[in-house]
């Protein structure tokens, strides 16, 4: 007689575990596990308490940042501190004040060789590694010039990532691939007309060369009129230095 209510009270039982997996469904949240969201809800602390916790953790008592968080962060904030910086760094950039004739004829003529347009070179060159040879790359390229110069022998150099020839290379590829300068170097070894081969020592950021020089297109220097603008923006730079 006592199986109907056992039987009524485990479907009640099952009903009310389904119907509450189905309501935290519904809401497409998380079901509360050990206590009643609710109740955890009343647990929270409030705004004031929350602010006073991040105050006491990031600031001391005199509102200064603690330690390990940025005591300087503000600094970065000061407008007229971040203006001072930059005056200080822009002060000696540039000047407006716009040159005489005569003073950007003069600072032409001293520095026309930078106006120069883009000369062009075909040579071949050999490499005195300074990773292999030290201090004794120089020395090792000149007993094989002089080597070719008195018995014809080709000198010979070591193994580099740079090409052994190049063809119409211009002084802009040159400077690149071989750095300190070196399409400078070249056309100071041809600008009296001469093609010399073999010839050197120059260096680069690789090491000591010796080169072949076969032609060279060297660039014109333009006419004042025509870089105007440029010869007083670097005129202007120049003056601002020594300010």
């Amino acid at each position: 007689m006592s199986q109907p209510p056992q039987r009524l009270f485990t479907v009640l039982l099952l009903l009310a575990v389904l119907g509450s997996s189905l309501y935290w469904l519904l809401l497409d949240v998380d079901a509360p596990n050990d206590q009643d969201w609710d109740a955890n809800r009343q647990n929270l602390p409030d705004i004031d308490v929350l602010q006073h916790r991040i105050n006491s953790r990031l600031f001391n008592d005199e509102g200064v940042a603690t330690e390990g968080m940025g005591a300087d962060i503000d600094a970065i904030m000061d407008t007229s501190s971040m203006e001072a910086k930059l005056a200080g760094l822009t002060k000696h950039v540039t000047t407006t004040r716009q040159p005489t004739e005569t003073e950007l004829a003069t600072f032409y003529e001293q520095h026309k060789s930078q106006y120069r347009e883009s000369s062009r070179f075909s040579f071949k060159q050999v490499i005195f590694s300074r990773s292999k040879h030290g201090g004794q790359a120089t020395l090792k390229a000149s007993q094989a010039l002089e080597h070719y110069l008195q018995q014809g022998v080709i000198p010979q150099g070591d193994q580099s990532p740079l090409a052994e020839r190049y063809f119409s290379a211009t002084s802009t590829r040159v400077d690149n691939e071989f750095g300190n300068n070196f399409g400078q170097k070249l056309f100071n070894l041809v600008k009296d007309g001469d093609l010399p081969c073999w010839t050197g020592p120059i260096t680069s950021n690789h090491g000591v060369h010796l080169v072949c020089i076969d032609n060279a297109i060297v660039g014109a220097v333009p006419e004042l009129t025509d870089v105007r603008s440029q010869v007083i923006n670097d005129w202007r730079f120049s003056v601002s230095k020594m300010d």
